[in-house]
């Protein structure tokens, strides 16, 4: 568990349950079932000593956010907060007292009446930017995207997928820090794929096999001068 501050959603556990939890909301599932499924998926969590805690806090916020808040979370909740169980991590790094104010905040806002009761929009999941090359068989299909470009330096990847009667898998076979436009692609034939990419570009990964039930390609690489 890491938190960046003393603020509920400033936890990776707790952000990972508002996000789940509005997912399931935003599908279009029922209070009731969407609660059950928070306490299958996270079992192990709540079980646990210090992540325990940091679910039902955050659980307890969102749905109260949005006009859902269930008396199981409530109270599990506010007796988190009564009997100061999410406060031994705090008190160790000299914030309890900052702490314990968001967790009072928290509990007045518990106590108070419901805000209306609104659904989250489902969000769209944006593809990232790639371009495929299929074989000359039309059974394997080799993939270059953008993984990030953070800092001015982007990251990609070419990833291999192969048709094996009805099985369809693959996997990674290069990264390296460049624009997947500045990488090519060629199969050579149905089994070998040629992939093209920049000289001054720093390799992470580089396989000379990609293997899938049975069949095996090739890949075989050169590293060319980026053209101004």
């Amino acid at each position: 568990m890491a938190a960046s501050g003393v603020l509920v959603f400033q936890d990776d556990v707790a952000a990972d349950v508002r996000s789940e939890y509005l997912e399931l909301l935003a599908n279009g599932a029922r209070d009731s079932d969407a609660l059950k499924s928070m306490e299958r998926e996270w079992k192990d969590s709540i079980a646990d000593a210090d992540d325990g805690p940091v679910f039902w806090l955050a659980l307890a916020a969102t749905q109260w956010e949005y006009g859902r808040l269930h008396p199981r979370a409530k109270s599990q909740a506010l007796k988190i907060i009564d009997e100061g169980k999410d406060m031994a991590r705090w008190t160790d790094a000299g914030l309890a007292k900052k702490r314990q104010a968001v967790l009072a905040q928290l509990k007045k806002k518990l106590l108070a009446p419901l805000p209306k009761k609104r659904t989250p929009r489902l969000q769209a999941t944006l593809e990232p930017p790639s371009f495929s090359v299929v074989s000359p068989d039309q059974k394997a299909e080799a993939t270059a995207w953008l993984i990030s470009a953070e800092s001015g330096r982007p990251k990609s990847q070419v990833y291999i997928t192969m048709k094996v009667k009805r099985s369809k898998g693959g996997g990674s076979v290069f990264v390296g820090y460049c624009a997947h436009t500045d990488i090519k692609l060629k199969w050579l034939d149905s089994d070998t794929l040629r992939i093209i990419y920049p000289k001054e570009a720093e390799v992470e990964e580089q396989k000379p096999t990609n293997f899938f039930c049975g069949r095996t390609v090739a890949v075989r690489y050169r590293r060319v001068e980026r053209r101004p």
